[in-house]
């Protein structure tokens, strides 16, 4: 081999060979894996999409949980017919009568008649009505029920008048007379907080002065909060699982 001949070998091997561009002039992908790029840049997307998708039902999940919204109106319910009688407060209502308890298993009895009447479109109620007083006749049994309802199946009452109240005890019919219509304590009643302990529910009420509930500007009045209240009171809640409801079982004054 001649000297010229070894020189041009040595080269060749020091030159390095040239290679096809990876991407064409318009930028495809040479060869057997030209749709790598695609696909992955598919994957990458679909795993950003999936991970947002993620982090998005965490929060909303969260969110759920947390609107006690709906809760604090099914509490309400439960609650309001005591709470415009502003109960003195108590360790257990099943062992202690007040007039209030009594009187709010009377005020349920009627406004769940007035609901019904404008619900059904009824105009005949289902209680026979002293018309000189506006009250409904209203048997034992059924303020009885509505007792037990409020503050649960061991709770026992004493028939009896309450004075002051409206709310009278005919012995020898054994019925009540009930006043018909709905009571303006002064005040409009908010739902602070409240505390969930498997199936007890603390739920601290604020109690606002109607004359302090603010207007929007086509004079409709605003939601009172839990700031403007002058006092309130937390009340404890049972759930019964077995029917889905509530009874109450104590109340204790708060400082605001």
């Amino acid at each position: 081999m001649s000297e010229r001949q070894e020189n041009n070998e040595i080269k060749a091997e020091r030159t390095p060979s040239k290679r096809r561009p990876r991407y064409d002039k318009n930028g495809k992908r040479r060869g057997k894996y030209a749709f790598a790029a695609p696909v992955g840049f598919l994957v990458s997307f679909l795993s950003i999409v999936g991970v947002v998708a993620i982090i998005m039902s965490v929060v909303g999940y969260i969110q759920k949980k947390n609107d006690t919204t709906a809760l604090k109106q099914e509490l309400s319910y439960y609650l309001e017919p005591l709470l415009v009688y502003s109960p003195e407060p108590f360790s257990d209502a099943a062992k202690k009568e007040q007039d209030a308890f009594l009187s709010a298993a009377a005020y349920k009895v009627a406004l769940a008649e007035q609901n019904r009447i404008k619900h059904e479109g009824d105009d005949s109620p289902q209680y026979d009505i002293e018309q000189s007083l506006n009250c409904y006749f209203v048997p034992e049994a059924v303020v009885e029920n509505a007792y037990r309802e409020l503050f649960g199946s061991k709770a026992k009452l004493t028939h009896r008048s309450v004075e002051g109240s409206g709310i009278e005890y005919i012995k020898a019919e054994k019925c009540y007379l009930i006043p018909i219509g709905e009571l303006d304590t002064g005040y409009e009643m908010v739902i602070d907080k409240i505390v969930t302990r498997k199936d007890r529910y603390e739920v601290r009420v604020g109690f606002v002065p109607k004359a302090d509930i603010k207007y929007d500007e086509h004079g409709e009045p605003l939601e009172p909060t839990a700031d403007q209240a002058t006092h309130f009171q937390t009340y404890t809640l049972t759930r019964n699982r077995d029917k889905g409801t509530y009874y109450i079982k104590s109340c204790k004054d708060e400082k605001k």
